[in-house]
């Protein structure tokens, strides 16, 4: 059949066909744009995601049973809608849990983690997928800590280590039956990092459980550290002091030293042994420049190589001063008494 296109009727019939053929096909095209970018829409965008280092809640009541097998951590993959796989992820408010294992009780159980909190447009895989715990029941028992601290190793030579003193003196331990049964040694260990010492140490120390084979035990401890102090002493020894005046004395003034009244005339010193042995006296520097007249001065004492403390740690000194000429005019009133009762 040929069409007769000079009939204008029939070029006006073509033309609305194919109007209507254009139009049909763009709103079809419009409407497919916007079921694709919809985001209520059931073809709406999928996402997934996988979080790492997620800690496990173990349900079970504490006080009466211990559990062991079960990792510290987690990984989870999320996969749903990104709108809410992100606010998920933003405020991570869910966790992961195992069931109530306080209805299995003692033995050997497998279970699987759950996710608790999720959206339930989410899909998710828990890794590890399942678990293998034992369920034991909970011992509570009390020890007394011991201090192990080698002082040969670390102290200077001539000190010697009194006993420590603990800031708690025993510890409560719990854990599974079968474990607390291994219970050999309740320690803490002193190691200073320094070496010859020669003051207290005072340590906040890690307490220890181990076995007899000196592995440690899977245990809780309360209190969990413990301060430490081990009085440290030097060897003693008391000497008499001798004052010895140094400086630039003034010509014009003779000087006498003495100790001030009620002023120790001997000194206890602490320090390495093999030092204090050769000591017989103790020389006590007096710096007279610049005195002119008696007065009392107090001397600090230094500590020499070895030794660590001294008692006591000063003392007063009375430095008496006399003018020469003064001196001179006593000698020759003196002298004039004894030609007078010759």
């Amino acid at each position: 059949m040929k069409l007769n296109l000079d009939n204008p009727w029939i070029t006006k019939l073509v033309a609305l066909i194919f109007a209507i053929t254009l139009f049909s096909f763009v709103a079809l095209e419009n409407q497919s744009r916007i079921r694709s970018t919809s985001p209520t829409d059931g073809a709406s965008i999928t996402s997934s995601e996988v979080i790492t280092n997620l800690p496990i809640d173990i349900n079970i009541d504490r006080d009466l049973y211990f559990v062991s097998g079960i990792p510290e951590t987690a990984t989870i993959r999320l996969e749903g809608p990104q709108a809410v796989l992100t606010q998920t992820l933003a405020t991570q408010s869910f966790n992961i849990e195992t069931p109530d294992l306080n209805q299995m009780g003692p033995g050997r159980h497998t279970v699987q983690l759950e996710a608790e909190g999720l959206s339930g447009q989410l899909n998710y895989s828990i890794m590890p997928a399942e678990l293998t715990l034992e369920i034991e029941e909970k011992v509570i028992e009390e020890h007394d800590v011991r201090v192990e601290f080698n002082e040969n190793a670390h102290l200077a030579d001539g000190y010697t280590a009194d006993d420590p003193v603990l800031s708690d003196e025993s510890v409560t331990i719990s854990g599974a039956a079968s474990t607390m049964e291994q219970i050999s040694d309740v320690m803490v260990v002193v190691m200073p990092e320094e070496s010859d010492i020669t003051t207290d140490i005072d340590m906040l120390l890690n307490v220890l459980v181990l076995d007899e084979t000196g592995d440690l035990l899977n245990v809780n401890t309360s209190p969990q550290q413990i301060k430490v102090t081990i009085p440290v002493q030097g060897t003693e020894q008391t000497v008499p002091m001798n004052l010895e005046e140094i400086g630039t004395p003034n010509e014009d003034y003779d000087y006498a030293l003495e100790f001030a009244q009620g002023e120790p005339e001997q000194i206890t010193l602490i320090g390495e042994s093999g030092i204090l042995e050769e000591m017989n006296d103790f020389s006590v520097e007096v710096d007279v420049s610049g005195i002119t007249e008696s007065t009392i001065r107090t001397i600090p004492i230094p500590l020499p190589d070895g030794i660590s403390d001294s008692n006591p740690r000063d003392v007063d000194v009375l430095i008496r001063v006399t003018p020469v000429e003064q001196e001179a005019e006593d000698d020759d009133e003196t002298e004039e008494d004894e030609d007078d009762t010759v």
